[in-house]
């Protein structure tokens, strides 16, 4: 009992300095900013985008409302980073993503189609 009670009150101390760790201020995030990404953050930053852009397909698919809404604001949040960490970076296309994933299928129809149906979606 009172073990339990010695870790609650370092707990309750404890609790306040880390929640001041995390918190940036203004100036701190200009900074942050003003630094330019290295490669790896910058890649690292487009992995992201591409699996919460998936996770809000997948969102769509199943009809989650709050969730397709709540990805979009994270994706949105990820691309305003990487547009301020990585400038070099090439604005996303969706066009040319679209026309990819219309190869892919495509690919998969022919493979089904020559090998006689061995190969299914």
């Amino acid at each position: 009992m009172r073990s339990l009670l010695a870790i609650i009150i370092c707990l309750a101390f404890a609790a306040p300095t880390v929640a001041s760790a995390q918190s940036l201020s203004a100036e701190q995030v200009e900074q942050f900013r003003s630094v330019a990404a290295h490669p790896a953050e910058c890649s690292r930053l487009r992995r992201q985008v591409d699996q919460y852009v998936g996770m809000q397909q997948r969102a769509a698919t199943l009809q989650n409302e709050m969730w397709k809404e709540r990805l979009g604001d994270q994706v949105g949040l990820l691309r305003g980073m990487q547009a301020a960490r990585c400038p070099g970076d090439l604005p996303i296309d969706e066009a040319g993503r679209a026309f990819q994933e219309f190869l892919r299928l495509a690919a998969k129809g022919a493979i089904t189609y020559f090998t006689f149906g061995m190969y299914g979606f």
